[in-house]
């Protein structure tokens, strides 16, 4: 993955962790872990022929890999 695409990855789950309503933010710690989810899952799904555009046309992947972050943290 080039510098480019990790850099947009950042930009997408900032812009992503704006869309919470305050009191449901996430914390610095689960924004850089959800950067590193959407990073790998990006990287796995590459393996298949899919791309980030791929991703784009399905879902809002940003907001998921918050969202299973802070899953996984509600549930420990």
């Amino acid at each position: 993955m080039n510098p480019k695409d990790l850099n947009d990855i950042a930009h997408r789950i900032a812009d992503a962790a704006m869309e919470f309503a305050p009191s449901h933010r996430p914390t610095a710690r689960q924004v850089a872990d959800a950067a590193a989810v959407l990073r790998d899952m990006i990287q796995a799904a590459g393996m298949h022929g899919v791309t980030f555009a791929d991703f784009d046309r399905v879902a809002h992947f940003a907001r998921l890999a918050i969202q299973l972050v802070q899953s996984r943290d509600e549930s420990r």
